[in-house]
Order: structure tokens, then C-alpha cells, then sequence
């Protein structure tokens, strides 16, 4: 049998692995050059290009500012979604990390703040990996939209967190 200690040191290490996962994929984005970066960006692109087109019967074309204005949007919003993933996954190992060590007072505020943090933190340091990357470079923007990513995917986080506590508390009281 585990010793208790086991126990807890594999719950941290098994909290983490969603997080490392997604910061894994993040990298990955990041190490990949401007030409290919951009083609997967453009193949998105395109999807939402058809989805414009079949909802505004509009046809937007290539080089125009309106295809660069989505283009941007779409790159944008990989940025976004990246980082919600991550700030979505880093509840669980914070969470774990005050709940264990019996830190009750201000214990929600220390996950949020935690992991909003090092969210932004590893894209301070995602941004830098990009000045190294060719054709890429690092941007200070993209660091504030991936923070706010990072703080929309803490909220849905907890929204999750809350509804595992309510539905062991539903179990435990029947």
C-alpha cells in the first residue's frame, strides 16, 4: 500500500497533468515557424470565411481588409483559446495545493490568483520562446490576451469545481 505521503505527492502530480499537457500544445504552437503558423491560421481562416459567406451570402476576398481583419481575429482568437484551456486546468493543481495543506481563509482567492499568475507568467514566457522562433516574434499584446483567456478558463474552472463539490454533496447526503 501507498503511505499517505505517496498518496498526496501522486494527487499532485496527477493535478498537474492536464495543466502540462495544455502548456505542451502551447509551446508547440510556438516553436512552429511563421510559414507554418500561418497555414494553420489560414485553413481556419477558411472555415470561417465559408461560415461568413453562407450567413451573410457575402464573399470576402483574399488580400482584402476585411479577410486580413478576420485573419487577425482568427490568430487572435488561438491566443484566446489556448490560454482558457490552460487557465481551465490550472484550478484543479491549486486547488489541490490549498485544499491539502488545510488553508481555508481566502482559499478561492488563492486558487483564482494563483493561477491567473502563472498563466500569465508562461505567457510572458511563451512570447519570449517567439522572439527565438523564425519569423515569429514576441508581443506584448498577446501576452494580455492570453491572461485574459487564462481568467475566462479560471472561471469556467470553477464553474466545473463548483458543480463536482454539489454533486459529491448531493451523494454524500443522500
Amino acid at each position: 500500500m501507498f503511505t499517505k505521503n505517496k498518496k498526496r505527492i501522486i494527487k499532485y502530480i496527477a493535478a498537474w497533468i492536464p495543466s502540462i499537457c495544455i502548456m505542451v500544445i502551447i509551446f508547440r504552437f510556438s516553436a512552429s515557424v511563421a510559414d507554418d503558423s500561418s497555414k494553420t491560421s489560414i485553413s481556419l481562416l477558411e472555415i470561417v470565411i465559408d461560415i461568413v459567406k453562407q450567413l451573410t451570402g457575402k464573399n470576402i476576398v483574399e488580400g482584402s481588409a476585411t479577410y486580413g481583419f478576420i485573419h487577425h481575429i482568427v490568430r487572435k482568437m488561438g491566443h484566446f483559446l489556448e490560454y482558457m484551456a490552460l487557465g481551465c486546468t490550472l484550478v484543479l493543481p491549486f486547488a489541490v495545493i490549498f485544499i491539502e495543506s488545510n488553508i481555508i481563509r481566502f482559499q478561492n482567492i488563492k486558487i483564482f490568483l494563483c493561477s491567473e499568475l502563472f498563466a500569465a507568467l508562461y505567457a510572458c514566457t511563451d512570447e519570449f520562446h517567439q522572439l527565438f522562433v523564425e519569423g515569429r516574434d514576441g508581443n506584448i499584446v498577446d501576452v494580455g490576451i492570453d491572461s485574459m483567456g487564462a481568467l475566462v478558463g479560471i472561471c469556467v474552472g470553477f464553474v466545473f469545481w463548483w458543480i463536482i463539490k454539489r454533486q459529491k454533496q448531493k451523494s454524500i447526503s443522500c
